[in-house]
């Protein structure tokens, strides 16, 4: 019993502490997805804390790490466009 106490917790720990795009396997000029599964644009950069920089309508948008998420092989974001468009 202690030993899968102590597997279940190692296992918890290890997963708040990995930072979602590391997750979501981020890498340059993957496609990135908005919300409803439409195209935002291809990632520019993966930053050291798994952030993303995507050129959206002619910005740079920081899109956070806690939005990724993997889909079956896609590259995807919790955020609408309309949230995007508002980013810094």
């Amino acid at each position: 019993m202690r030993r899968l106490s102590s597997l279940i917790l190692a296992a918890t720990a290890l997963t708040l502490t990995a930072p979602s795009a590391f997750a979501a396997d981020a890498e340059r000029n993957d496609r990135l997805y908005d919300a409803s599964g439409a195209s935002v644009g291809k990632v520019n950069r993966v930053t050291e804390n798994g952030d993303l920089l995507v050129i959206y309508k002619g910005k740079v948008r920081v899109i956070a790490a806690s939005t990724l998420s993997n889909d079956d092989g896609k590259l995807m974001t919790s955020l609408t466009k309309m949230e995007i468009r508002r980013l810094d």
